[in-house]
């Protein structure tokens, strides 16, 4: 590849800030945060950020100690997007910054950035068990997190059906219609189910993944409505002659009900932990039971944020050969994010270096742990980094870094990617 450089000390794009405004949110949003980026105001309403051209250059020692890291020989052969944003520096450096790469598990930001602007704080999922005249129906509402055992489980389920007496059970029904009928996202790749995410159900068990064999892959629904039969029959509710609705025609009377984790927990542990199933969930959820519909969805979120978009998303976790965006435009997402009542939760549900989920070790130096708030990324062929951090002289930083290509020597380039963060600290 031919690295076309470009660092750029004179010009901040997209930036922005918060400013405390109590009241002005609305419910269930919080009445004041504090600065995180830029130069601009918003409150309430976002507001397109200004582009400022009050900066100053990096210092010289500083400036190339960054050159230095982005000439890693790692990256020789590979494509490489960056964007690294300094408050009162600006746009200190830029690679090939409007390069359109594979993001991998950056694409959760995108997921989470739209759920945190379109659903309330207490929003989760609920599963229902519904009785009438012997059919008993279980009604999916997309829940990525239920198991088979457990607290949050088919068997609570079933231990609440048993705790009405009702049976024997002639149909047992399941209405998984929340969600499209769809098993995969576009741009997905044979191997992906199971190994990386479960086919996608408004019912889903335990990720979807504790069968493999191709009735279960073809109709997960039905066959965790199985997996419910036996936890019934555990508990000593009659399922005997039951015969299965897969279309869960039959409804009647509420008598059970297990409900998820609400959504400000939900999205910190997705982007945490980088969870696909409970991603995937998240769009559909946000675009009303269709990946396309969330992506249009979130999508017309992003408009808002007057960032230009340029990218594209085939689906909520970043396992789509589709989700294709720059380091400019992320980064520039990021800054235009940090400006809306919901900033300062999306940047807190990141993954904290040397702390937390995916970052757990990494970034573990003196200037950077606890310090470099950020979204991993990695499938075979791409790794990337995103988020947000404080230099060592206190300003706002915002990077971007996304590498793609050979997937051994993408894989082994991580090191410096790291360095390339810290070397931006200082």
């Amino acid at each position: 590849m031919t690295m076309r450089w470009l660092f750029v000390l004179s010009v901040v794009a997209a930036g922005c800030s918060i400013v405390d405004e109590p009241g002005s949110h609305g419910p269930g949003r919080p009445s004041s945060t504090t600065s995180v980026v830029g130069a601009e105001t918003a409150a309430a309403t976002l507001h397109c950020p200004s582009i400022s051209t009050t900066t100053a250059p990096l210092p010289d020692d500083w400036q190339r100690e960054l050159d230095r890291t982005l000439l890693a020989s790692a990256f020789h052969g590979l494509d490489l997007s960056v964007s690294i944003w300094i408050d009162g520096y600006g746009e200190v450096a830029a690679v090939n910054p409007d390069t359109r790469l594979l993001p991998a598990s950056n694409q959760k930001m995108f997921t989470a950035m739209g759920a945190f602007a379109t659903l309330e704080h207490d929003h989760g999922f609920t599963t229902e068990v519904h009785f009438d005249d012997g059919a008993l129906t279980l009604v999916a509402g997309g829940d990525p997190t239920l198991r088979i055992n457990g607290d949050h489980s088919l068997g609570a389920l079933a231990r609440q059906v048993a705790a009405h007496g009702v049976g024997p059970i002639h149909t047992l029904g399941v209405d998984a219609s929340w969600f499209s009928f769809n098993r995969t996202a576009v741009g997905w790749q044979d191997f992906h189910i199971p190994d990386y995410v479960g086919p996608l159900s408004a019912f889903t068990v335990n990720d979807n993944r504790y069968r493999t064999d191709e009735e279960f892959l073809f109709s997960p629904a039905v066959g965790n409505l199985e997996t419910f039969a036996d936890a019934l029959r555990t508990v000593g509710v009659d399922v005997g002659g039951a015969t299965i609705d897969p279309t869960g025609s039959a409804k009647g009377p509420l008598i059970a009900s297990v409900r998820s984790l609400p959504m400000s927990s939900l999205l910190p542990d997705m982007l945490t932990r980088s969870d696909n199933e409970t991603a995937e969930a998240i769009l559909r959820e946000v675009g009303g039971g269709s990946t396309p519909g969330g992506i249009e969805a979130v999508d017309e979120v992003l408009e808002g944020l007057c960032t230009g978009r340029t990218g594209q998303s085939g689906d909520g976790s970043g396992l789509s050969r589709e989700n294709l965006r720059s380091a400019r435009e992320w980064r520039s997402l990021l800054q235009a994010a940090a400006s809306t009542w919901w900033g300062v939760e999306f940047r807190d549900a990141l993954p904290v270096a040397g702390r937390s989920g995916t970052l757990a070790r990494r970034l573990t130096g003196s200037t950077t742990r606890d310090n470099v708030s950020a979204k991993t990324g990695s499938i075979i062929g791409g790794q990337a980094l995103s988020g947000y951090a404080n230099t060592v002289d206190g300003r706002a930083l915002v990077f971007s870094i996304i590498v793609n290509g050979d997937p051994v020597a993408v894989r082994a380039a991580r090191p410096s990617i790291d360095a390339i963060v810290t070397a931006a600290v200082g």
